[in-house]
């Protein structure tokens, strides 16, 4: 088994096919860019996708709670939103405190999230081919732990 060091940028043996990071962030682009051409294709674009997703779980949500779990900043957010309404994908409503809108999916925004779940899935399918699930749960729960840790304060 490797020594963890290699891991490290510190480390004189690194090489970025070994590091942790540089291959989440090849495996996203990957994913992100086979994304874009299947959403495209259906006249969707990835942020859309990701605020529907967001939608389907945490509804309705403000504007600051779907920029936090898309992981899209807050104007960009504000601006989608707005072409989402206009393409009759969410509805939106004052919130108990005024200031804060609540974004809510449409029937045509949930039709739109089926009519994608099997693409996705698709992708998901094909991507995790041949790891475990018992892999697919370290995973998960090694990237919830690394999120946490970067979550802290900054290193300077």
């Amino acid at each position: 088994m490797p020594k963890k060091n290699i891991y490290d940028p510190g480390d004189p043996g690194f090489t970025l096919a070994g590091s942790p990071f540089y291959l989440m962030a090849h495996a996203d682009h990957k994913y992100h860019e086979d994304m874009d051409q299947v959403l495209v294709r259906r006249g969707m674009s990835k942020p859309v996708y990701r605020i529907l997703t967001v939608l389907r779980e945490h509804e309705p949500a403000s504007i600051g709670t779907i920029a936090t779990v898309a992981l899209i900043k807050r104007p960009t957010v504000s601006r989608i939103v707005d072409r989402m309404l206009a393409q009759g994908l969410v509805t939106a409503q004052a919130g108990e405190d005024a200031r804060i809108t609540e974004v809510s999916l449409s029937a045509a925004g949930k039709a739109k999230l089926q009519e994608l779940t099997p693409i996705v899935n698709r992708q998901f399918v094909r991507a995790t081919q041949g790891i475990s699930e018992t892999e697919l749960k370290t995973l998960v729960r090694t990237l919830q732990q690394i999120g946490e840790n970067l979550s802290k304060s900054p290193i300077e």
